[in-house]
């Protein structure tokens, strides 16, 4: 990092014998907001505090390095003080105000007395405010190494090893299971590890499995010959033979049917495929990458020989709330996106310092997806304002989306004791998550299929009508998080009734943005658009 002494203070950079530690945990200091859009994601290493030294936070002082590498700089914002805020080691980090009024809040309060922020609460990060224009994350972390971007938004430590995960395992051609919570995006990496090996020119080919039944599996695992099953009226190729030569991303292994698990375990042993009516057998090559968002321990529903075979390399995405400080890069990229499809100039609007600084205390069990939802209703209230967030309220918009903290599942619970009631409170309270509902009864999401099925009043989405899907279409403007709310089904599962509406030549239009912040190119087969199988929801 270039140092460039300031009339405030000199904030010594680190001893140059110890540059190269790369394994070395040092105070950081890294921007969440900034009037600039250009400073998020710009950051401050501050290991000198650690050697006896002393730093100063203030419009001059320190110098950050931008998120690209690429420009050094203070804060620079006119309305943050010249005079700096003191930082001291401790076993921890003493923050110590300037003489005079203090603009500097910490953890929210402001900081009008030298106030200690110990070790521990430096390994999640503290938000500093300055002038609420300008938001910061104290916290530990190792110097960067360089690493390939593979598409990833953020420059923490923890993404930063998803990239070095991605980049060992990408040349190979051993399967890799992906896994880690609903929204932190493990399509993203799935597609990273397409996009980054020998396969790029290939096929990519995505399926949600969980989708597949036993009855269709063989057909759109393997294809069909023309007659080979009603309604074929001609070939056509599985999924398999369609990625020869690329990617299969298998998303949701961790609810697939135990049918379609010795299908699946047979082909990734043998390599080999037969479509059915067919009497020759053709050899694949496909890499497969898998996804789940299971804890795959001895409860869940994949078999252990296949969970073998598909995690051959093991990628764990990490939560959004274990990678704080790539909140401010992430809000910087969904308002970007959600400006530029609402028409508005990208690059103009900021978030003040004390809402982010809100969103930085939020545990943020949908993670990015989450996140995407909360700016797209900033930038749809600002109404073209610069100033993102006036009059908003986290607390009312948590409210309003249902979204909570994950819930302990209820142990040992009787699937015979549930009640249609307390299935469609359970429903209504994760949104209509089949996933996270089964996980909060403590029962398999099979198990609240047939629970739905039997019931006289709760519905997937496979039953919704094509009258209803207009109606509800025309309410809610085509955003599929609010559609789904409306007819009391998954999102999910709404977006695949909706494809079918679609085949069917229905006229259901929706909104793109609400596909979520990780929609992707993903190709249906011909057995899907065929199957007279009820849609299944999560």
């Amino acid at each position: 990092m270039r140092h460039r002494p300031n009339p405030d203070i000199d904030t010594q950079p680190f001893p140059a014998d110890r540059a190269d530690d790369t394994t070395q945990r040092m105070p950081c200091l890294t921007i969440l907001a900034h009037p600039e859009p250009a400073m998020v994601g710009a950051r401050a290493f501050l290991g000198q505090l650690q050697q006896g030294g002393i730093a100063g936070l203030s419009r001059l002082s320190p110098e950050f390095t931008t998120a690209d590498g690429q420009h050094t700089q203070p804060i620079g914002d006119p309305y943050a003080s010249r005079q700096p805020t003191m930082l001291t080691w401790r076993d921890g980090v003493v923050l110590t105000p300037c003489v005079g009024e203090s603009r500097v809040v910490v953890a929210g309060q402001p900081l009008t007395l030298p106030r200690h922020v110990e070790r521990n609460a430096l390994e999640r990060g503290v938000v500093l405010e300055i002038s609420n224009r300008t938001a910061l994350l104290l916290h530990l972390r190792t110097l960067p190494q360089a690493v390939a971007a593979c598409g990833l938004i953020g420059g923490s430590e923890a993404l930063d090893k998803v990239r070095q995960q991605i980049a060992l395992a990408a040349p190979l051609a051993v399967p890799v299971l992906v896994t880690g919570e609903t929204g932190v995006g493990k399509e993203l990496v799935a597609r990273a590890l397409h996009e980054t090996s020998p396969r790029r020119d290939g096929p990519w080919v995505a399926v949600n499995v969980a989708e597949i039944t036993a009855e269709t599996a063989a057909s759109a695992l393997f294809g069909h010959m023309r007659g080979a099953i009603a309604g074929a009226a001609q070939d056509h190729d599985g999924l398999f033979a369609q990625a020869n030569g690329g990617t299969l991303f298998l998303d949701e292994v961790g609810e697939m049917a135990p049918d379609v698990q010795a299908m699946l375990l047979r082909v990734l042993e043998t390599g080999e495929v037969q479509r059915l009516g067919d009497h020759r057998v053709r050899k694949v090559d496909v890499r497969v990458v898998a996804a789940t968002d299971q804890d795959l321990d001895e409860r869940s529903l994949l078999r252990t020989p296949l969970l073998y075979r598909l995690a051959g390399y093991h990628v764990r995405v990490p939560a959004l709330r274990q990678r704080l400080e790539d909140l401010g890069a992430l809000l910087a990229h969904f308002r970007d996106e959600e400006l530029a499809l609402a028409g508005r100039p990208v690059g103009q609007a900021w978030i003040p310092a004390g809402l982010v600084a809100q969103l930085a205390t939020h545990k943020w069990p949908g993670n990015a997806r989450e996140l995407r939802n909360l700016v797209r209703t900033l930038v749809i209230q600002a109404d073209g304002d610069e100033r993102l967030g006036n009059g908003f309220s986290l607390e009312t918009w948590l409210g309003a989306h249902r979204i909570t903290e994950p819930r302990t599942p209820m142990a040992n619970s009787d699937p015979s004791a549930l009640t249609d009631e307390a299935v469609a409170t359970a429903l209504t309270r994760n949104r209509w998550s089949l996933t996270a509902t089964a996980r909060e009864l403590g029962i398999a999401r099979s198990t609240l299929y047939l629970l739905i099925d039997r019931s006289t009043t709760l519905r997937t989405a496979g039953d919704v009508t094509p009258a209803e899907l207009r109606a509800a279409q025309e309410r809610s403007g085509g955003d599929i998080d609010a559609m789904a709310q409306l007819l009391h089904v998954s999102p999910r599962g709404l977006r695949l009734a909706l494809r079918g509406a679609s085949i069917a030549g229905i006229g259901v239009t929706t909104d793109d943005r609400g596909l979520g912040d990780f929609a992707v190119n993903a190709r249906f087969t011909a057995a899907d658009r065929a199957s007279p199988e009820p849609t299944r929801d999560d």
